[in-house]
């Protein structure tokens, strides 16, 4: 029992100092893991509250290079690989139209292209870009999706056929917007290559609605331009103030061409200052289907004024012709739009930034080829709308619009049945744009 006993003190003896030896050890690699264990975001955290401390009475020690290399750490943290870009936009709207046409709610109101459907809550676009700016190799590349009443309403023809509407690609609610390679050719970084699908090169508004002074479109936008184009473009920089583009295409919103003609596009646009610009644009070609001879084309003007702080005024005028339609027409139609938007922002007055913009416009389809809504008879038809807009938060705005249209002859349907010579909507959107 003694021997035991004195076996048991030594072996108690020998665990203690074990146990002392290892919170000994566990001490010290825990003072060396305070000093160089932390992650970045512990050591960026505790190099913070260190700044808030007052200096001590001795010189400071030197960190003007740490913020800069912190600043490039979390730049190169937030960065998305491949140097893509991503974001997209979510916007929803609801209309009515005080004619409160009889014929129901989807499509009804009259000379709109994307929102023509009467009291209802719509989800119009819903858009996905992925884009990737030109590295040192000169090559990059834009692509947009659109999901929503939006993509429907601007689909293009993808079988060539003429006709929107008649394959599996025009028949839903998707649509692919843009897809181009870029490509800046080597020592001559102001000269670009852009071939694919690509937005217009004319108007004053584009496709997706928050970029946009106002809700609606205008009927420059909707009825004397097209949306998009398949094919290639060349543009220059002159200078800072001078631009020029010039591209061959399949024609108006069709993937695949038409006809065995093909069109030529092209614009000039001058920013002598800041505070203006003037953009010349033209396209001219084919358009009708399986019938090269008849050609359209369109002159374009757009000037963008801005006078003082958060104010712009945009001026646009429109001429179109086309010839050589056929039997049963003339053999040369015309049309001519003017349009005109002032939008002024009041960023820092209220809790949040408001807005408020005014559009008026006036379209000659003295030959009714562009509306086609009362065909023998010319049609000219006025607009004017006013938006207000609430900023709510970074990216989030909410808009609300009243607009009245006037037309020569009765196209507008009413309540009771037939058709009246005016129309009046409210409008209330809802976006979000990341």
């Amino acid at each position: 029992m003694r021997n035991g006993g004195m076996t048991m003190r030594t072996n108690a003896k020998i665990v203690v100092s074990a146990v002392l030896l290892g919170i000994g050890t566990l001490a010290l690699g825990a003072r060396a893991y305070a000093e160089g264990g932390l992650t970045l975001e512990e050591r960026v955290q505790r190099l913070e509250r260190r700044g808030e401390m007052p200096p001590p009475a001795a010189a400071a020690p030197d960190t003007s290079g740490l913020q800069s290399r912190l600043d490039a750490l979390e730049a190169a943290i937030k960065k998305n690989p491949f140097g893509l870009t991503i974001g997209g936009m979510i916007v929803g709207s609801y209309l009515y139209d005080l004619n409160d046409p009889q014929d129901g709610n989807k499509g009804t109101v009259g000379h709109r292209v994307f929102d023509k459907d009467h009291n209802t809550f719509s989800l119009d676009l819903f858009q996905l870009q992925v884009s990737r700016a030109p590295g040192e190799n000169g090559v990059g590349f834009v692509t947009k999706i659109n999901f929503g009443k939006t993509a429907e309403r601007m689909a293009s023809d993808w079988d060539g056929d003429g006709t929107v509407g008649n394959v599996a690609e025009e028949q839903n609610s998707i649509e692919l917007e843009e897809a181009y390679i870029t490509y800046n050719f080597p020592g001559l970084p102001d000269l670009q290559l852009k071939g694919g699908k690509f937005v217009t090169l004319l108007g004053a508004e584009v496709i997706e609605s928050p970029r946009n002074p106002n809700i609606s479109r205008s009927l420059a936008f909707g009825f004397a331009i097209p949306f998009t184009h398949t094919g290639l473009l060349m543009s220059y920089a002159f200078a800072p103030q001078f631009n020029a583009t010039l591209g061959i295409v399949n024609g108006w919103d069709n993937v695949i061409d038409s006809n065995d003609g093909k069109s030529v596009t092209g614009s000039f646009v001058v920013t002598p200052v800041d505070q203006f610009s003037l953009a010349l644009n033209g396209i001219y070609g084919a358009e009708q289907p399986n019938h090269g001879d008849s050609k359209r084309g369109v002159v374009d003007v757009v000037a963008t004024v801005k006078p003082i702080d958060n104010m712009l005024l945009s001026l646009n005028y429109d001429y179109g012709n086309e010839s050589n339609l056929g039997l049963g027409r003339n053999n040369t139609v015309e049309w001519n739009a003017f349009s005109g938007i002032i939008g002024y922002d009041i960023v820092d007055a209220l809790a949040v930034p408001i807005g408020f913009a005014l559009r008026g416009e006036y379209f000659d389809d003295s030959d009714n080829s562009r509306f086609g809504d009362n065909p023998g008879h010319d049609q000219n038809t006025w607009e004017v709308t006013t938006t207000f807009k609430v900023v709510l938060a970074e990216g989030l705005m909410a808009r609300a619009e009243y607009r009245y249209d006037k037309a020569r002859h009765p196209v507008f349907l009413r309540n009771v049945g037939g058709v009246q010579s005016d129309q009046q909507t409210i409008a209330a959107e809802l976006s979000y744009v990341f």
